[in-house]
C-alpha cells in the first residue's frame, strides 16, 4: 500500500524537478552567452578605438 501512496507524488514532483533542471541549464547558457558577447563587444570597442 506504501508504494500506492508514493506514485501519486512522484507524478506531481518529477515534473517540478525537471521544470527546475531545465531552467537552471537555460539560466547558465544564457549566462555564458552573455559573456562571450561582452567580451566580443569589448574587442570590437578596442579596435574601433
Amino acid at each position: 500500500m506504501f508504494v500506492f501512496n508514493i506514485i501519486p507524488l512522484l507524478i506531481y514532483f518529477i515534473p517540478i524537478v525537471f521544470i527546475a533542471w531545465f531552467l537552471v541549464k537555460f539560466l547558465k547558457a544564457q549566462q555564458e552567452r552573455n559573456v562571450l558577447l561582452k567580451r566580443i563587444s569589448e574587442k570590437l570597442d578596442r579596435l574601433d578605438g
